[in-house]
């Protein structure tokens, strides 16, 4: 109906950092032709690759929330991880132990 994305968020693991619900993501992703955002559950790197790998069928971009407010996540880290080149633009101060 015109929408350019679709944002899934598992309810039930939003906020819990008990990552993302895989199945599901790929589920939709393979249901539909605009890409998905992921939101849910990321805990960790880990799972923000795992996320990564989902990429060729349409999940293009997470949203995490609570595992960069509790440090568990750096910022800086997670766009070196998961997008070659694109840590240049994060300023200094993101992701470091005191901005969370």
């Amino acid at each position: 109906l015109g929408a350019a994305e679709i944002i899934y968020t598992d309810i039930h693991r939003d906020g819990t950092m008990e990552g993302p619900n895989l199945e599901s993501l790929r589920e939709i992703a393979n249901a539909i032709s605009i890409p998905v955002i992921a939101s849910g559950g990321v805990s960790s790197i880990a799972d923000l690759l795992s996320l990564l790998a989902l990429e060729p069928i349409g999940v293009k971009s997470a949203i995490v929330g609570r595992a960069i407010y509790t440090g568990d996540i750096l910022l800086k880290e997670a766009i070196q991880a998961v997008g070659q080149g694109r840590w240049q633009d994060v300023p200094p101060d993101w992701g470091s132990s005191s901005f969370a």
